[in-house]
């Protein structure tokens, strides 16, 4: 069995905000990584394959245009999602959410850009604000990838409520010190 050839930086994908219409491919998208990576979220794909499209198209509309909350993609060309992150705030704190990548873009940069620009955005919109993340520990690149933008393990652990054995560690990124 011949496999795809894997993607080459020309085509690389753009890491952009993701914008309000694009509520089909978000969904395809979010499907995709909870049905890759089950253990690396605390939904099921099979709780958000139910979802309606005015619940879909509320969500992308919130990632879209927020103030307090905003989802980037990693768009292929041919407007394909190759990955996404989210930076949301609940009641007061900032969490990062949806951290995924398709496998095949996964050791080659893409992960770290969505990252830092979904980092870039947090420090302009909430700059003296702590962002706070869940990861499992077994997902150790995600963790490296972590660990090098600053984020510190707070000893905070908590089972994966759909799967247990499994568990989740709790990173905290402090804000930048004010420049004087």
């Amino acid at each position: 069995m011949s496999r795809a050839p894997l993607p080459t930086e020309a085509d690389g994908p753009a890491v952009r905000r993701l914008r309000a219409a694009e509520w089909e491919l978000y969904r395809e998208v979010r499907l995709r990584a909870l049905a890759s990576d089950p253990l690396a979220f605390g939904s099921t794909v099979s709780r958000e394959a139910a979802l309606d499209e005015s619940e879909w198209r509320a969500r992308t509309e919130r990632a879209a245009t927020g103030v307090d909350a905003a989802t980037f993609v990693a768009e292929l060309p041919g407007s394909r999602f190759a990955g996404l992150v989210s930076v949301v705030r609940v009641d007061g704190t900032w969490h990062v959410f949806s951290m995924w990548l398709e496998p095949s873009w996964r050791g080659r940069g893409v992960g770290a850009q969505l990252l830092d620009v979904a980092l870039a955005w947090h420090r302009e919109t909430a700059p003296n604000a702590a962002l706070v993340l869940d990861v499992n520990p077994r997902q150790e690149a995600a963790v490296r990838l972590y660990e090098r933008r600053g984020f510190r393990r707070t000893g905070g652990l908590e089972p994966l409520g759909h799967t247990p054995g499994e568990t989740l560690v709790t990173m905290v990124l402090d804000p930048a010190p004010a420049t004087r």
